[in-house]
C-alpha cells in the first residue's frame, strides 16, 4: 500500500513550492478549486506549520534533514505533507505506506523530541506562531449606519452562533466605525445581506490605517482638501474607506467643496475587480473622463476607477491639477500577515533577498513619484511587510533625495505622526539615516507580539508649508479627533475592545488534553514574544459558567458540549458509515447463507 492519500496534496504543495506563489494563485482557476476541499485544507494546514517543520528539520546542524534525505527527495511536497500530518496532525500517523512513510517512521523519536525540545524552549526565531485574530467588521457609512449594522451582526450572532461569549460586540478603539466579534463561529459571512449589500466590510484592523492617516493624520485645524489618488487600489478596501472617511469629514465642514478619489490600477483584471467592488460599496463611481455624469451628481465623493500605471501619470496631467493627497500602498512581500495558512509570506535564502530588493526599489521609485506631484501637500506611504528594507530604508532614502533636490524649504518633505493613531505604542525601528523624533513618527504593527491583527506599516508625510496653506481657511474642525475620541456610545455594543477575545491554547498532536488561559494586555505581549508554542493560537469557549479561568487550569467540559475538530468529525462519520456497511454486508450473507440452507433443505425432503 502506498501513500497515495496525499498525492494530490503533495503535488500542490511542489507547484507552490516551485513557483513560489500562494494555494489560492495555483489552486484557484477562474474563481473555482481545482482540486478537492480536504486536499486545499491538508495543503493549507501543511504550508501553515512549514516553518516549524523546517525549524525540526534544520536543528542541530540538520541532523533530521539529512536523515529523512530531504535534500534529495523528487517529491519534497509530498514529504512537507506528510511531516505535517506525522508530526501536527489531527491523528499523529501518516495514513497509508510507501518509501517516504518508513523514512519518517524511522525517525519518529527524534523528529518527536525534537518538536518538544523547541516548544519547551520557546525560541521565537526558530518557531512560528499562527495567531488567530478577531475577525473585524468596518461599518460602511456610504452605505449603512452603525447602529443599523449592529442590530443586523446580533441578529446573525443569534442565529449561527453558541454560546454567551460568542455574542459579544465591541468597537475598536483605534479605528472608528471598526466593530470587533468574535474570531470563530460558524457565520456564513458572505451570505449575510449586510456583506452582499455594501454595508459592511470584512477588513483587518492594521489595513485600516493608511486611510485613517491619510484623512486623520494632520495635527493642525485642517481637514484635507482637494482630489485623492490610491496608487495601488485594486481590489478596493482601503479606495472605499478612504471614501468613506471623506465623506464623514465632508458632511462636518460648512466650506468643503466636492472631491474625487481616483484609484489607479494598471491590470484591466484588477481594474474589473475594483469597479465591480466599488459598485458595491459606493454610491457614485464614474470614469474620470466622464464630466457629464459627474456633474450629475450631488453626492461629495467621487470614486473614479483608472486603467493607469501610477508611475506613467504624469503629475502636470489637468485631470490631476485638484490631487492633494495620495495614498501609496504598493506591492509587498506580504510578510506581516501571519494568520493565513493559504499563503508563503517569505521564500528561503537568497531568493528571499533578491526578491525584497526588488520590492524595495520599486517601491522607492513610487514614493519618489508621489512626491514629484507639485499640489499634492499629504503622503501616505504603508505595507503589510515587517521587513525594514522595505519600510524604514524606502522612508529614508526617499526622504533625503527628494528633499535634497529640493531648493525651497518650504517644498520640502517631513515625516508626521499621524494623529489619529497617537495612543498606538508600537513605532518605527531605529534608522541611521532618520533621527529619533522621525522613527517615533513611523507606525509598526506586530502580529506576533499582541497588537491583535496582521503585520503593517504606516509613514504620513507633509510638505513643510503645504498644508498649512492650503487647509487653513477650513471653519469647522468637529471631525478632526483622535480614533479613540471618535468611538461613541453605540446601543447593542459592550464596549471599547480590551483584548476579551484572547485565548492562548497549546495543543497537543492529537488534539487531546487543551489548556487554556485568557491573555490581555502585556500578558499577551509577553506571551507572543516569547514565543512559547509551535502550535496555532486558538480560541476555546470555556462555557457561559466558566467566567475566568487561570493559567494552568484545564477547562473541562461535558461529554455533551465537547467540540469535536472538523476533521476528526469527519473520520468519525467515515468511520461509522463504514461499519453500518460491513453490517449490512454481514446480515446479507448471514441472509444469503440462510436462503441457501433452505433450498438444500427441500431438495434433500424431495
Amino acid at each position: 500500500m502506498s501513500s497515495s492519500p496525499y498525492q494530490a496534496a503533495g503535488k500542490l504543495m511542489n507547484q507552490i513550492l516551485d513557483q513560489k506563489k500562494s494555494i489560492k494563485t495555483v489552486a484557484f482557476s477562474k474563481s473555482k478549486l481545482t482540486c478537492s476541499k480536504a486536499t486545499y485544507a491538508t495543503v493549507c494546514n501543511t504550508i501553515q506549520n512549514k516553518p516549524n517543520i523546517d525549524a525540526i528539520l534544520n536543528h542541530n546542524g540538520g541532523d533530521l534533514r539529512k536523515g529523512i534525505e530531504m535534500d534529495n527527495a523528487r517529491n519534497k511536497g509530498l514529504v512537507y505533507v506528510l511531516l505535517y500530518e506525522f508530526l501536527f496532525g489531527p491523528y499523529g500517523n501518516i495514513r497509508g505506506g510507501g518509501k517516504l512513510k518508513r523514512m519518517i517512521v524511522k525517525n519518529e523519536k527524534l523528529l518527536k523530541a525534537t518538536k518538544d525540545k523547541l516548544i519547551k524552549s520557546g525560541d521565537s526565531k526558530s518557531v512560528r506562531v499562527v495567531p488567530t485574530f478577531p475577525r473585524y467588521v468596518r461599518v460602511n457609512k456610504l452605505k449603512a449606519t452603525t447602529e443599523e449594522v449592529v442590530k443586523a451582526l446580533h441578529e446573525a450572532l443569534e442565529k449561527y452562533g453558541t454560546g454567551k461569549d460568542l455574542k459579544d460586540i465591541y468597537v475598536d478603539a483605534h479605528v472608528p466605525d471598526l466593530l470587533v466579534v468574535p474570531p470563530k463561529g460558524s457565520i456564513p459571512w458572505h451570505d449575510l445581506d449586510i456583506v452582499k449589500e455594501g454595508k459592511i466590510v470584512l477588513q483587518d484592523k492594521s489595513s485600516c490605517f493608511s486611510a485613517l492617516a491619510m484623512t486623520h493624520g494632520h495635527h493642525g485645524n485642517s481637514v484635507p482638501q482637494g482630489d485623492f489618488i490610491d496608487a495601488c487600489a485594486a481590489p478596493g478596501n482601503k479606495t472605499s474607506h478612504l471614501a468613506a472617511l471623506v465623506y464623514d469629514q465632508k458632511q462636518g465642514s460648512s466650506k468643503s467643496k466636492r472631491c474625487k478619489v481616483f484609484g489607479f490600477d494598471r491590470s484591466s483584471t484588477r481594474l474589473t475587480i475594483l469597479k465591480n467592488r466599488m459598485q458595491q460599496l459606493a454610491p457614485l463611481v464614474t470614469d474620470p473622463n466622464d464630466v457629464a455624469a459627474s456633474k450629475k451628481s450631488k453626492f461629495p465623493v467621487e470614486i473614479c476607477p483608472t486603467h493607469q500605471d501610477f508611475l506613467n501619470a504624469e503629475p502636470s496631467d489637468k485631470h490631476f491639477r485638484n490631487v492633494k493627497s495620495i495614498l501609496l500602498d504598493p506591492s509587498c512581500s506580504g510578510s506581516g500577515i501571519v494568520n493565513q495558512p493559504d499563503r508563503v509570506a517569505d521564500l528561503d535564502g537568497d531568493d528571499n533577498e533578491k526578491r525584497i530588493e526588488s520590492l524595495s526599489n520599486f517601491q522607492l521609485v513610487a514614493l519618489k513619484h508621489a512626491m514629484s506631484f507639485p499640489n499634492v501637500d499629504r503622503i501616505v506611504y504603508s505595507t503589510c511587510s515587517k521587513h525594514q528594507m522595505e519600510n524604514e530604508d524606502v522612508v529614508a532614502i526617499a526622504l533625503r533625495e527628494t528633499n535634497d533636490a529640493t531648493e525651497e524649504d518650504g517644498k520640502k518633505w517631513r515625516l508626521v505622526s499621524p494623529k489619529a493613531l497617537t495612543h498606538w505604542k508600537r513605532r518605527g525601528l531605529k534608522h541611521d539615516d532618520l533621527t529619533e523624533e522621525e522613527s517615533k513618527c513611523l507606525i509598526r504593527v506586530n502580529g506576533l507580539d499582541g497588537d491583535d491583527t496582521n503585520g503593517f506599516f504606516v509613514s504620513y508625510f507633509e510638505r513643510v508649508d503645504g498644508v498649512s496653506k492650503t487647509d487653513n481657511d477650513d471653519d469647522d474642525q468637529s471631525s478632526l479627533v483622535t480614533a479613540v475620541d471618535l468611538v461613541n456610545a453605540i446601543d447593542g455594543v459592550k464596549g471599547i475592545y480590551n483584548g476579551e477575545f484572547r485565548v492562548a491554547a497549546t495543543r497537543s498532536p492529537k488534539g487531546k488534553g487543551k489548556q487554556a488561559s485568557k491573555v490581555k494586555g502585556d500578558d499577551q505581549n509577553q506571551a507572543h514574544s516569547q514565543g512559547k508554542s509551535l502550535v496555532s493560537t486558538v480560541e476555546v469557549d470555556a462555557g457561559p459558567k466558566e467566567d475566568k479561568v487561570k493559567k494552568g487550569d484545564k477547562v473541562k467540559k461535558s461529554t455533551e458540549d465537547k467540540i469535536i475538530p472538523r476533521k476528526a468529525a469527519k473520520r468519525l462519520d467515515w468511520k461509522r458509515k463504514q461499519k453500518e456497511k460491513k453490517l449490512e454486508r454481514v446480515l446479507k450473507q448471514k441472509a444469503a447463507k440462510v436462503a441457501k440452507g433452505d433450498e438444500k433443505s427441500k431438495e434433500d425432503n424431495k
